[in-house]
């Protein structure tokens, strides 16, 4: 598997989770920008904001980066994702208790399966 697989998944969720209140605010563009400045995934998360996709939901996205995750195996890059989307999601309002859960439960599940965290 290509590691762009791998980053365009996250690239998804991290948009889904910043879209989850319906708009790009600015601490949550500022933070994206410090964190992935010079990383590859920079581009893919640029593109899911100019695409203005509206229809994927956080679950399906989680699961979607879950299975590409399994599909790729062990891969460093692992912990600086879910580190990044931790980050995103500490400064976007738009998620809701649910989302809130599933994002905490995908993390767990996440660090749980992937990493040695």
């Amino acid at each position: 598997m290509l590691k762009e697989e791998v980053y365009d998944a996250f690239a998804e969720l991290i948009y889904t989770v910043v879209m989850a209140d319906g708009i790009v605010k600015e601490p949550e563009k500022s933070a994206i920008e410090k964190i992935v400045k010079n990383h590859p995934i920079a581009q893919l998360i640029q593109r899911y904001f100019d695409s203005n996709q509206k229809d994927v939901s956080i679950a399906q996205s989680f699961l979607h980066a879950f299975e590409v995750c399994k599909e790729n195996g062990p891969d460093t890059e692992y912990p600086f994702l879910i580190h990044l989307v931790e980050e995103i999601s500490k400064v976007s309002e738009g998620l809701d208790g649910e989302e809130d859960g599933l994002l905490t439960e995908f993390v767990r599940n996440f660090k749980r399966k992937f990493t040695s965290n």
